[in-house]
């Protein structure tokens, strides 16, 4: 059973409510989570989810309560703890646990530190990466590197602090006020948020496919490039809202300084890499106007060769990813000899 820990803090500074402990409220015991990514594929079975909802004291315990569960020895799938804040307008995923309190206003316990480091040993960062998050989430939520300096910074930096030697996903979510976000809004992104916790991202990249008198155009990656000196259809990941066609057009000119058109999908190929899935369009691609020379040039960015193939001539070619199936599958459809 996948089981998710999640916190919310009581009312605090003269006001008696707190969106965080309502929508942690809101939430039940087990949940269902779907593949937030299941559009792209490949097809994963939806997580049946254990919720153990926490409410935190405003006050120096409470902001030492789940690092002291950590400490002892206890483990969740993930970790997302949720506070108010009052001047955003949006949902915001704190992504940086600054190493300073600088309490604007005491606590629930009386305590008002006017400025100190919470260890002095740095700033901490968040242990679930965000980076392939929005390419196809449509949300409003945005990343932020600035968790204030009261007590969701304080329980976030300790929570982290605790996780140094384990690898526990953690993460904080600041949402607006109830009256400024409406609270079915903000149960709506929570869950959006920890299904893109429980689930390995998926990555839409494009590649292209050049053809031509039943040969295949293929570029090898550059030294530089991670899986260097392997063979790919160049492309590469698609911006947020972008188009597939788009972005091949647009890769290619970045890529190799060519100007190209961009016809249909011919099919989709998914490749597991330890941090996420790749799901890899392949596009029809033609020239405008005359052929470029395929010698290396300075404007290259990502790629020293570029070879045509049948395949039988790619034998010997290492491939990046499932290109290698793209090759048999074009072989297939007579694409090329």
């Amino acid at each position: 059973m996948v089981g998710i820990l999640l916190t919310g803090f009581e009312p605090f500074g003269g006001s008696d409510v707190n969106v965080s402990m309502d929508v942690v409220n809101a939430f039940e015991k087990r949940i269902l989570i779907e593949d937030p990514w299941k559009d792209l594929g490949p097809s994963r079975p939806s997580l049946t989810v254990d919720v153990e909802r926490s409410i935190l004291s405003v006050d120096r315990e409470g902001s030492l309560k789940v690092a002291k569960r950590i400490d002892n020895g206890e483990s969740w799938s993930a970790i997302l703890h949720l506070g108010v804040c009052g001047s955003c307008s949006v949902p915001r995923i704190e992504t940086v646990a600054e190493d300073r309190l600088a309490m604007r206003i005491p606590d629930n316990g009386g305590r008002q530190v006017a400025g100190s480091t919470l260890s002095g040993d740095g700033d901490l960062r968040i242990t679930c990466s965000t980076k392939h998050w929005f390419q196809s989430w449509v949300t409003d939520a945005e990343v932020s590197i600035d968790a204030g300096a009261y007590l969701c910074n304080e329980t976030l930096y300790r929570s982290l602090e605790a996780n140094r030697e384990k690898s526990i996903p953690i993460l904080f979510l600041h949402l607006p006020p109830a009256e400024v976000y409406p609270i079915e809004k903000s149960i709506k992104v929570v869950n959006d948020v920890i299904a893109r916790m429980l689930f390995k991202p998926v990555v839409h990249v494009v590649g292209s496919l050049f053809t031509e008198d039943g040969k295949f155009l293929v570029a090898r990656r550059a030294e530089h490039e991670r899986h260097p000196g392997t063979w790919e259809f160049p492309g590469g990941k698609l911006e947020r809202g972008e188009s597939m066609q788009s972005a091949i057009v647009r890769e290619v000119k970045e890529e190799f300084g060519w100007s190209v058109t961009a016809g249909s999908s011919i099919g989709r190929w998914h490749h597991e890499l330890e941090d996420v899935i790749i799901a890899l369009d392949i596009l029809s691609c033609s020239f405008i106007g005359q052929h470029p020379s395929y010698q290396p040039d300075v404007r290259w960015t990502s790629h020293d060769s570029v070879q045509w193939h049948t395949s039988t001539t790619c034998g010997f070619l290492t491939f990046t990813g499932s290109d290698d199936e793209v090759v048999a599958q074009i072989k297939q459809l007579d694409l090329i000899d």
